[in-house]
């Protein structure tokens, strides 16, 4: 009877507890003080609310300027985002979309700085109409890099195999046909937008330098030259001199520049400039200098050729000039930026 007696009073105060509990939550409730900052339904509603703002029409500068100067400041933590954000802009001149775009955009961003970035561009005056950087080189903004990348990736196997024959980085091994890639579509514009561009493929030269390697015939032979003579500073040692071979009874010269220029098996062109630079590299290791790791030299020397290939302690980057999205490059710069960009780095990996 007493243990009975004790059941029930313990159930009486347990059930008091939870009631207890329960008003405090409907109170807690009542006041906000259960309110979290950042819940879904709290950012949602102030993302509806600031959507649904009264945003100028595209005709006031002032309106564009603070528009431009949110877009820049988005780039910073999204460029992705902010360059799209941008592109539709540009097409629909629509402010209020644009507005809902940034305000949408911004939600990941309510932890940083970026509020008050967005809250110091409405006393922007001036538009800022400087390019949005989606990378820190402007080659990679490019459209042309838009292409060679693609066509690099669809290669990427033919690649890899070429310049493990050569016993070389294919990340080394690409610097110099990029340059020559660049040199090419800056210099034929119109090519470039009629043809390359809607095909994603690369150019495939045809004038002093041929295929997409930009090679010279002679280039080649010279290559293989040095496959095979082991007095040459440019010798690779007896395991590479059948890196390259020939059918029984053909001519040399034709298979050779076929190869070179076939648009539809580009092993040949990958391979060759895998040799150039690995003869070079141990022609500089013959003089006392290791240039193995030196993208910027090994892409120079590309461009330049064998014969201004000479070891020296202090080299740099040259080669021809090449002015991509406004900015002036050489060889030995955009084999030096390609190689440490982290650009392809899942394809052509470190």
């Amino acid at each position: 009877m007493k243990l009975a007696k004790k059941f029930g009073i313990v159930a009486v105060v347990l059930f008091a507890l939870i009631g207890l509990v329960f008003v405090f939550v409907f109170v807690a409730m009542q006041f906000g003080w259960l309110n979290v900052r950042g819940t879904i339904k709290d950012r949602n509603a102030a993302l509806y609310q600031a959507s649904s703002q009264p945003v100028v029409t595209t005709d006031n500068q002032n309106a564009q300027a603070v528009l431009l100067c949110k877009i820049h400041a988005l780039s910073g933590m999204a460029p992705e985002t902010a360059s799209n954000i941008y592109d539709v802009y540009q097409v629909k001149q629509d402010a209020v979309l644009a507005s809902t775009m940034l305000t949408a955009a911004q939600e990941r961003f309510l932890d940083t700085d970026l509020p008050t970035q967005f809250n110091a561009c409405s006393s922007v005056l001036v538009a800022d109409t400087s390019p949005l950087a989606k990378s820190a080189y402007a080659w990679a903004d490019s459209a042309e890099w838009g292409v060679i990348s693609s066509a690099l990736i669809r290669d990427q196997v033919v690649i890899r195999q070429a310049a493990k024959d050569a016993g070389i980085s294919p990340r080394l091994l690409l610097g110099g046909i990029i340059g020559e890639q660049f040199r090419f579509f800056t210099n034929e514009r119109d090519s470039f937008k009629s043809y390359f561009e809607p095909l994603k493929v690369l150019a495939s030269l045809s004038k002093f330098s041929y295929g997409i390697a930009g090679l010279k015939p002679a280039t080649a032979k010279t290559i293989e030259d040095h496959l095979h003579d082991p007095t040459s500073v440019f010798y690779l040692g007896q395991s590479m001199e059948n890196v390259i071979t020939y059918p029984d009874g053909s001519d040399p010269d034709t298979v050779r520049f076929n190869r070179i220029t076939d648009t539809q098996n580009t092993y040949y062109p990958y391979l060759y400039s895998g040799l150039f630079m690995r003869e070079v590299i141990a022609q500089w290791k013959a003089s006392g200098y290791d240039i193995s790791n030196r993208p910027e030299v090994l892409s120079t020397l590309y461009n330049l050729g064998f014969n201004r290939s000479i070891p020296k302690a202090d080299p740099g980057a040259g080669g021809a000039p090449i002015t991509i999205n406004g900015v002036d490059y050489n060889f030995g710069q955009l084999g030096y930026e390609f190689y440490y960009s982290g650009e392809l780095s899942q394809e052509f990996p470190y």
